[in-house]
């Protein structure tokens, strides 16, 4: 039974908006490397800067978790008015123009391109969309200027590894998988270096049609995102989070700004899984865990507390199956894609990151741009202190699961609060990974607004 509103206190009414709000901004703001300060600045100062904005971070993420999983916080249906959504939405559209002229000119040396006349057009065209289609549908107007101005970097900006080297050896992983070879060996990229396959082989899988027919492959990023929105938008388009979290996603400066990034294809398998959880479609369930187990590091992650969910919604042999299903599948894509060559698999999607740990462990040179605490903890303890902090924080996320796990708007937030933990003790963190935490949390807030959507599960 959903709460009365008249009974919602107004931090309860404005939190889940305000805490995503935050979320999304501080990320905005701490953005990659060094800017808006120069690598001279101080390097305590810049570390303690840098420290802040991780426990802002945390208490966000963990403030609206918990929001998610106590039956006793209630979320409720407010959100932002359409006045204040106007303004975040043309904010936001500004402040990507902003943003792509910085990027034109931090990276020109690698071959981007400003062009001035081109970006102001586009500006207009999503400002266009956006006053257009507010009224009649916002979710079209706002996807439509997503979309017009992710057009910009396609144009201007190549894909280098100089600038990130994801979608370059995803690129040439793909090219190995069609050609029938391991993918997971060392590949020279345009920047000089020997460069390993990080990820798992669905990834891989989701960018080789860009490789087969040789176009860019953030034409499949894109395609991804939408496809993401439209999912979402389907189950949560009358609820009055979602044109907040919309905004904040879709027209996030920062997402824009990394025009390389290569993970909406897992945010896709990772929504059909939830609503397959939501609709108890069973072999929906097995298909949509079987990709995004075999598409990321983080869909081991998840996994057991989707089969802890699956064994309190329907049964314990029913939660089995669907994940020795998954298992099985995802084992055998692996095998597939290293021809058999299990250790190359695990020497360069797990062990390369322990042994990158101990290494910067041991030097004391971790990144200081990265929002973690791995290299507070590393001082305290090493390596070993390191994994045991994440083992702990994902295990007591768990043992949170099994006492309170009842509800879809809970999973998605103890997944929310599993990447979390994982991420803040990774040897490395990048500040775009976050972006996936901060979409668990909204739609667990959509789920828990509407008086718990997914419903109450036995157990």
């Amino acid at each position: 039974m959903s709460i009365p509103e008249a009974t919602l206190t107004v931090r309860h009414r404005w939190a889940p908006s305000a805490l995503l709000a935050i979320f999304f901004l501080n990320l905005l703001v701490r953005g990659d490397g060094y800017y808006p300060f120069s690598k001279s600045v101080e390097p305590h100062l810049f570390s303690f800067i840098v420290l802040l904005q991780t426990l802002i971070l945390i208490v966000c993420s963990m403030w609206t978790a918990s929001l998610l999983i106590r039956p006793e916080s209630p979320v409720g249906w407010v959100g932002m008015s359409d006045r204040a959504q106007l303004v975040l939405a043309g904010s936001s559209v500004v402040l990507i123009g902003v943003m792509q002229l910085l990027n034109a000119r931090r990276f020109a040396e690698f071959g981007y391109a400003g062009k001035p006349v081109l970006l102001v057009a586009l500006l207009v065209g999503a400002s266009f969309a956006l006053a257009l289609l507010w009224k009649k549908n916002r979710f079209y107007g706002i996807l439509l200027a997503d979309l017009v101005l992710k057009a910009y970097p396609l144009v201007c900006f190549p894909i280098t590894a100089k600038r990130s080297d994801m979608l370059p050896v995803l690129g040439e992983a793909a090219r190995s998988m069609l050609a029938g070879e391991n993918i997971y060996r060392y590949y020279l990229l345009d920047n000089g270096v020997w460069t390993q396959m990080v990820r798992f082989p669905g990834l891989v899988m989701s960018y080789a049609p860009a490789a087969m027919l040789n176009f860019d492959p953030r034409l499949i990023t894109l395609a991804s995102e939408a496809l993401f929105f439209g999912l979402v938008f389907r189950r949560f388009g009358r609820n009055p989070l979602f044109s907040i979290g919309m905004i904040l996603l879709a027209l996030s400066p920062y997402w824009h700004f990394r025009h390389e990034l290569y993970e909406a294809p897992f945010w896709v398998a990772l929504a059909v899984l939830l609503l397959a959880l939501e609709t108890r479609n069973s072999v929906a369930e097995v298909a949509a865990l079987s990709i995004v187990v075999c598409m990321h590091q983080w869909g081991v992650l998840f996994l057991p507390f989707i089969l802890l969910f699956l064994m309190r919604s329907r049964s314990l042999a029913h939660g089995l199956v669907v994940a020795g299903s998954a298992l099985a599948v995802g084992a055998l894509v692996v095998t597939v894609a290293c021809g058999g060559d299990l250790a190359a698999f695990w020497q360069q999607t797990v062990a390369y990151y322990a042994t990158t740990l101990a290494s910067w462990a041991q030097q004391g040179a971790f990144p200081r741009t990265s929002l973690y605490l791995t290299p507070w903890i590393a001082a305290i303890g090493g390596a070993a202190a390191v994994k045991l902090a994440s083992g702990v924080l994902v295990a007591a996320a768990f043992a949170w699961a099994c006492l309170r796990l009842r509800r879809l708007s809970q999973l998605a937030g103890f997944l929310a609060l599993a990447l979390l933990g994982l991420l803040l003790t990774n040897a490395v963190a990048w500040t775009y990974q976050y972006l996936l935490v901060g979409a668990l949390l909204w739609i667990g807030a959509m789920l828990k607004a509407e008086g718990e959507a997914g419903g109450a599960v036995r157990g």
